[in-house]
């Protein structure tokens, strides 16, 4: 962009974001500049710029104070080929398949939309806020490749890695152990023994959903749950029969249903399967927005209405259940939170390799939307 002065010649030149004059030459603050202003070693400043804890907490906080004094920029090529460090971490995100060709992606309710995972990498991104560290995502499927790891852990482009949700082979934990790279699994139901684990635990969020339609005078009630080839499935149908037994509440039989995939289209076929069934219930709970929509076309396509006739909660809260009509009351697990702990976990097990194993569950809370109307 060009600003001109009535004789047509240009007085500024706008680069990137600043404007300079048009004859000024600017210069680009060196590491020697910030040393020699902070009256500091190359040395030092470099361990400030890594976070060492070798460094006086005095000698710190001035060093920082001159890096945004001079905006310094540290040149992550040279950092990584001197310390053989990428400043980057990997943000892996786990599919149960591989992905199709561009042209053939639907946007109707057969899309395996992914929310969870994006919203999880915006809490990753809030976590990262004030460190050097960039990212680099990769979508990797590990059941399609048990043998393999993602990209850019074989190519070693990252200094840590969050591995963002399931499924993955039984061998691909192991595989990623004997790389030596830091790595923090986090989602709904991410948890292993060995491992640094931050999730969401999809039992305790099934209870609470059940709780909330038994305190409101339902009786009859139906989990739709995941497939049950993934770990969740089984956590999620133990918190519903907790919280049924809990309220002496007697679960009806073959009442904790399935779709194939976490999309609308298999949960309402599934939910169509179990009605025409003639089973009745007065209060569903599903294991994600996207399912609790898809039972919502069948029953407004049947003349049923919600929540007037039925009510129904969602687990997982999203941008789905606040938009949907009518709005849906749902489980928010804290996706963001979630994400960011995972993030600064990392962070902690990357400069601090021996420190103690973390487990983290991030406890979720009710959002009472108008899909559930006591009975």
């Amino acid at each position: 962009m060009v600003e001109h002065t009535h004789s047509g010649k240009p007085d500024f030149i706008f680069q990137g974001f600043g404007a300079v004059q048009k004859n000024e030459v600017r210069t680009v603050a060196t590491i020697n500049d910030v040393a020699k202003r902070a009256g500091v070693s190359r040395s030092t400043v470099s361990l400030v710029l890594n976070k060492s804890p070798l460094v006086k907490h005095a000698t710190r906080l001035l060093v920082e104070e001159v890096i945004r004094e001079m905006n310094y920029v540290p040149n992550s090529n040279a950092r990584g080929l001197s310390a053989k460090v990428t400043n980057n971490i990997g943000v892996i995100f786990m599919q149960d398949y591989l992905l199709g060709v561009p042209g053939q992606i639907s946007y109707d309710n057969d899309q395996h939309i992914g929310l969870c995972s994006f919203n999880i990498s915006n809490g990753i991104m809030t976590g990262l806020q004030g460190t050097f560290y960039g990212v680099i995502t990769e979508r990797f499927c590990s059941v399609a490749e048990p043998d393999e790891l993602p990209r850019v852990i074989r190519e070693k482009r990252v200094d840590g890695a969050v591995i963002v949700g399931v499924p993955y082979s039984p061998q691909f934990i192991d595989n990623m152990k004997k790389t030596g790279l830091p790595f923090v699994i986090a989602g709904v139901g991410s948890w292993e023994e060995s491992v640094d684990s931050i999730y969401a635990d999809p039992g305790e969020g099934t209870e609470i959903a059940v709780r909330t339609l038994l305190a409101t005078g339902h009786k009859n009630i139906c989990l739709l749950n995941c497939n049950p080839n993934m770990h969740s499935h089984e956590i999620r149908r133990q918190g519903f029969l907790r919280a049924m037994d809990e309220a002496g509440a007697v679960p009806m039989n073959d009442w904790n249903i399935y779709s194939d995939r976490n999309n609308g289209k298999c949960a309402r076929e599934a939910f169509q399967r179990f009605w025409e069934a003639g089973n009745r219930p007065d209060g569903i709970v599903t294991a994600n927005g996207q399912s609790a929509t898809g039972i919502m076309s069948y029953l407004y396509d049947i003349g049923v209405r919600i929540p007037q006739d039925v009510s129904i909660i969602s687990y997982e809260d999203s941008s789905i259940c606040g938009y949907a009509t009518p709005a849906l009351t749902s489980v928010n697990i804290r996706k963001e939170e979630l994400g960011q702990a995972a993030a600064q976990c990392l962070i902690e097990r990357i400069r601090n390799p021996e420190k103690e194993l973390e487990t983290k569950v991030i406890p979720p809370y009710m959002v009472h939307r108008d899909s559930v109307r006591p009975r």
